[in-house]
């Protein structure tokens, strides 16, 4: 199962392998709607066709060069080091004034030398070394390789929706989390409402990820609704780890 070159805010890594057992084998057309670090995408096996889409740009810019660039990608970061230098410069540097090369090794490095993979503080420590994803650039081509028949898209998931939908289409969307703020892409209560809608009118058919909260449980009721229990964390002391309740709701039986 291949893994994700990034780590994200709401990242499914371990919620992946249920999500997976739960897409219907009849689509030929896979649609990731809110991609983030698309760890659903590169753990599941190639559909006919597919689209990895996120409105965050960077995101979006990131994939693209790694399609289309892996090796100007390779040759930018392999000679960077684990630095709060290099990393106060990266997090300063202006994106308009930077080539799409310079953008996603921007985006990439201060992922993975944050706290947390936000990209706001350099992440350090005393018992852990650092991280040898600028080292260690095998994922490069694998991933090249998976994005290969992908339509890589930076669409809202209103425009998204109504152009890839169809009988055969399947939709996943893991859409930011109600009611909790430490997103960087806002998305409100009409957001949730308007993606709502929409899937309910769609031909195909679709899969939502998302916190258990009780105005979840109301919008979609008329739909299939299944409960699990995740850990998630980004505290670095055990105590503050724990499990949360998650909903996965589908317009199909699974």
């Amino acid at each position: 199962m291949l893994k994700s070159p990034l780590s994200w805010m709401g990242g499914k890594y371990r919620l992946r392998k249920k999500i997976i057992e739960l897409i219907p084998e009849d689509h030929t057309c896979y649609i990731e709607v809110f991609g983030g670090a698309g760890w659903v995408f590169f753990g599941k096996q190639p559909s006919k066709v597919e689209v990895y889409n996120d409105i965050n740009s960077e995101l979006v810019n990131f994939f693209r060069v790694l399609k289309y660039h892996s090796e100007e990608f390779k040759a930018w970061i392999e000679k960077d080091v684990a630095s709060r230098e290099i990393f106060a410069a990266y997090h300063d540097a202006l994106p308009q004034y930077m080539t799409d090369i310079q953008r996603a090794v921007k985006f990439f490095y201060l992922i993975k030398y944050s706290f947390a993979s936000k990209g706001d503080n350099f992440g350090y420590g005393t018992s852990k070394d650092p991280n040898k994803a600028i080292f260690n650039t095998g994922f490069v081509q694998e991933v090249r390789d998976r994005l290969r028949n992908c339509y890589v898209e930076n669409l809202s998931f209103e425009t998204l929706i109504e152009k890839y939908d169809s009988q055969g289409s399947f939709f996943f969307c893991d859409p930011p989390y109600h009611k909790l703020a430490q997103y960087k892409d806002k998305f409100h209560r009409e957001d949730h409402l308007k993606l709502l809608d929409m899937l309910k009118h769609i031909k195909g058919k679709f899969l939502v990820t998302i916190n258990d909260h009780p105005e979840v449980r109301e919008w979609y009721q008329e739909f299939n609704i299944q409960e699990v229990e995740v850990g998630y964390s980004v505290c670095r002391e055990a105590k503050g780890r724990r499990s949360f309740k998650e909903l996965i709701i589908t317009n199909y039986s699974s």
